[in-house]
């Protein structure tokens, strides 16, 4: 987990700026150039509902897997993306454990049996760091919108066709995101990645199916599949319970 073990970095660490998807460093790892196109309008309007798409659907049921040099780091959880909170289990080096996460940190709690019959998890709380597996975490709750995007602004701040790709018995659309543009102290335009780190796997209906995103240059993509299940989110370690029931 780029200097320390994956179970390390679950369950160590300090504080770390909000992520988001303009402050990820490298380029997409889909698509190659000659494939590469700006998007027409009905296709900005379809990547401009895939964020409301998954808030609509949740509780979500995800699959998170963050690659390392050591080991991946797989995650399976529940998303509530009203309550902005996602609760699951992990699994790195062989072991597992669960896992809780919200805006404002992480709580892990060791896997295998309790010590006694009916014992609630023993959690641990931290903030975040900057580690991939924290990045990761955090990228998954900003992956939900109870609005969706302005399509025209979109279209305008570079998102790219990629192509299609089957999964899971479905035709997607990959699109690279609109490019992570800074601002320079030398010039008003911006400057930055050419190309987007995050890709959208978006069906016909602007449903999102996966997202892929590198978090750092020349590094392998974490990836973030979205099942279809639609879940309750499970009691977690939070103050007070935000049980959102399925529709």
């Amino acid at each position: 987990m780029m200097g320390h073990t994956a179970r390390r970095a679950l369950r160590h660490g300090g504080c770390a700026a909000l992520l988001t998807a303009a402050l990820l460093i490298g380029t997409t790892a889909c698509g190659a150039p000659d494939q590469r196109r700006p998007v027409t309008l009905e296709e900005a309007q379809r990547l401009a509902l895939a964020r409301l798409s998954v808030y609509e659907s949740g509780p979500a049921s995800v699959r998170l897997n963050v690659p390392a040099a050591d080991t991946d780091v797989g995650v399976e959880a529940v998303v509530d993306y009203a309550a902005h909170r996602a609760l699951g289990s992990y699994r790195a080096l062989g072991r597992d454990g669960r896992v809780a996460w919200d805006a404002a940190g992480v709580s892990v709690a060791p896997g295998g049996r309790p010590e006694r019959p009916g014992a609630a998890p023993r959690w641990s709380r931290r903030s975040y760091t900057r580690d991939p597996v924290d990045r990761a975490l955090r990228l998954v709750l900003a992956l939900g919108s109870d609005r969706p995007e302005n399509a025209q602004l979109l279209a305008q701040s570079g998102p790219q066709w990629l192509g299609e790709r089957r999964l899971r018995g479905h035709t997607y659309t990959l699109f690279a995101g609109p490019r992570p543009a800074t601002r320079s102290f030398s010039s008003t335009k911006p400057s930055g990645p050419p190309n987007s780190p995050v890709t959208y796997w978006i069906d016909e209906k602007g449903g999102l199916g996966r997202v892929e995103a590198v978090l750092s240059r020349g590094g392998d993509p974490v990836t973030v599949d979205f099942t279809g299940r639609r879940a309750p989110l499970p009691p977690g370690p939070w103050p007070t319970p935000a049980a959102s029931t399925p529709a």
